[in-house]
C-alpha cells in the first residue's frame, strides 16, 4: 500500500475519512460524489447551494463566465477567474486559484492549490499548496492503439459512441486500466480506467509539461516546464531540462563608435 505521509504532510480534516491506511491512497476517486454530500450534510450551516449540486464556503470570488456543472464543493476563499470550467464531482478546498481556461472533473484539490492558466486536470488529487504552470496538462485515459477496430466492431452492433457520463448513452470503447510504474519498476493496479496524478503537497510543475496517466509525484518535488512524465517520481529525482539559456559571449562583436 502506497503511504500518504510520501505525498501530504496532513490530509485537510473534513477529507480524512476517506484517507484511510487500508484503502488506496485514490481511492477518494472512486466517491467524490458521496463524499460531496457527506460533507454538506455534516456541515449545513457552512456551505451555500448556489445552485443544484454547487455547494460554496464563505468568501468565494467567481468571476463572469465561470462554468459548473457539479456535484462541487468550493472552499473558503477561493478564487474561480473568467473562463474555468468545474465538471462533475470536484472538491476544491480552502484558498485555491483556479485559473481562465482550466478545466477540473472528478478530482480532489487540498487548501491553497493554484491552477491559474489553461491546465487540465482529471482524476487527480492534488496536496497542499501544489502549483501548476501555465499550460500543465494531467492525462487521465490512455491512447487506444486498435481504435479502428474497435469502432468498426461496435458500428457492426450499432453500438458506437463514446459514454456520456452523466447520461450514460451509448456502450463506450473498454478502456484500458491504468497501472503506475513503481521506482523497482513493478506495476501497481489502480482499478481505474480513468486515472491522472496524485501530486503531493508543496509540489511546482513548470509550465506546459505533461503528466501522463497513473503518474505519482511526491511532496516538494520540482518538475521542470515543457517535459512528459510518467510514473512514479520520489521527491529528490531530478529531471533533466530541456532549457537553453544564453551563456556568454556567441561570437557578437560590441559596436564601438569609430
Amino acid at each position: 500500500m502506497i503511504n500518504n505521509i510520501r505525498f501530504f504532510d496532513y490530509i485537510p480534516a473534513v477529507l480524512s475519512p476517506w484517507f484511510n491506511d487500508d484503502k488506496p491512497l485514490w481511492f477518494i476517486l472512486n466517491c467524490i460524489k458521496e463524499t460531496i454530500y457527506t460533507i454538506v450534510n455534516a456541515n449545513p450551516e457552512k456551505y451555500k447551494e448556489i445552485s443544484r449540486g454547487i455547494f460554496t464556503d464563505k468568501n468565494v470570488k467567481m468571476d463572469k463566465y465561470v462554468e459548473i456543472y457539479g456535484p462541487a464543493l468550493i472552499g473558503e476563499g477561493c478564487e474561480l477567474r473568467h473562463g474555468a470550467f468545474i465538471r462533475e464531482n470536484v472538491i476544491i478546498l480552502n484558498n485555491c486559484v483556479i485559473g481562465n481556461s482550466t478545466e477540473i472533473k472528478n478530482s480532489v484539490l487540498f487548501n491553497n492549490v493554484q491552477a491559474p492558466h489553461y491546465n487540465y486536470i482529471g482524476d487527480s488529487i492534488l496536496g497542499n499548496y501544489a502549483h501548476l504552470g501555465a499550460g500543465v496538462k494531467i492525462s487521465n485515459v490512455l491512447l487506444l492503439k486498435d481504435k479502428r477496430k474497435r469502432v468498426e466492431e461496435l458500428q457492426r452492433n450499432g453500438k458506437f459512441g463514446f459514454c456520456n457520463e452523466v447520461s450514460g448513452a451509448k456502450e463506450t470503447f473498454q478502456l484500458k486500466k491504468v497501472k503506475i510504474k513503481m521506482p523497482d519498476s513493478k506495476w501497481e493496479d489502480t482499478d481505474r480506467e480513468k486515472f491522472g496524478a496524485i501530486i503531493g503537497d508543496y509540489a511546482e510543475i513548470g509550465v506546459n509539461t505533461v503528466i501522463n496517466p497513473g503518474t505519482l509525484l511526491e511532496k516538494d518535488i520540482f518538475v521542470p516546464s515543457s517535459i512528459n512524465i510518467g510514473g512514479y517520481f520520489r521527491k529528490d529525482f531530478v529531471f533533466s531540462r530541456n532549457i537553453i539559456y544564453e551563456s556568454g559571449n556567441q561570437g557578437f562583436t560590441e559596436n564601438k563608435p569609430v
